[in-house]
């Protein structure tokens, strides 16, 4: 369990955008040390003002990722928040599309963990990787996504039993709609959407109280999982309803 009373030395991907950003800024807040991996200089720069370590770094190279993390002297936490999303719209199947999706959502995730994971086994710290509540049901052009979420579910609930004997935790962060550059491009209903605060300060209680599995808003994750359990006529059908134009 996280204290937040106690200074952490928190690492954070995906830091320039969303709700990394906020994360990254809120860790700050409260007198954190942090560790903000991103790309977008401008953010970058704004996080660095604000008291971070900044570390401008493409995910998708394993070598400067293990590189760059080897060099960390000490990491508490490591939230592992990069990502991105692709529509794929029918009967089009673009195959490019997809393995871009999977490959960054996967990949960064991978290669962040593979870096991280001696300075947290050395620590006793945890883990986190950001899910989304698309897992739980299958959505109409979220082929891509949702398949590397569901990926996402799979690894991070794995690590939690393989890791526990190196007394590292980990959580899986399971958010509904949330306001970020990524959900602009969603031409289809968010119920229940939640802003990047909102999101951040879950995330932080959830981790905090040392859950596991940190779901939000549940009056969105709870019937979502509802749904997922039902036979496959009703939850395509709500799909279909949710992912009309």
């Amino acid at each position: 369990m996280t204290d937040s009373s106690k200074k952490q030395h928190i690492l954070i991907t995906g830091a320039t955008s969303g709700i990394g950003n906020q994360l990254a800024k809120d860790y700050l807040l409260a007198e954190h040390h942090v560790y903000a991996v991103g790309r977008d200089d401008e953010a970058l720069a704004e996080l660095k003002s604000l008291g971070a370590e900044t570390i401008d770094l493409d995910l998708m190279d394993r070598d400067k990722v293990i590189a760059a993390f080897e060099t960390l002297e000490h990491v508490d936490l490591a939230i592992c928040g990069a990502g991105m999303c692709e529509y794929l719209d029918m009967p089009n199947f673009d195959s490019s599309a997809f393995m871009k999706v999977m490959s960054v959502n996967m990949g960064t995730l991978s290669h962040a963990i593979e870096g991280v994971l001696p300075k947290l086994i050395a620590s006793k710290g945890r883990l986190v990787g950001i899910g989304s509540a698309s897992a739980y049901v299958p959505f109409a052009r979220a082929e891509a996504y949702g398949s590397s979420k569901a990926a996402i579910h799979y690894l991070m609930k794995t690590l939690q039993i393989s890791l526990a004997p190196h007394d590292v935790s980990v959580s899986l962060v399971v958010p509904g709609f949330v306001e970020t550059p990524m959900t602009k491009q969603n031409d289809f209903p968010m119920p229940f959407i939640q802003t990047t605060a909102q999101a951040s300060q879950a995330i932080r209680d959830g981790i905090e109280s040392g859950h596991d599995v940190i779901e939000f808003p549940k009056k969105l994750t709870v019937p979502l999982k509802a749904l997922g359990a039902l036979p496959d006529l009703v939850w395509q059908q709500v799909s279909e309803k949710l992912n009309k134009k």
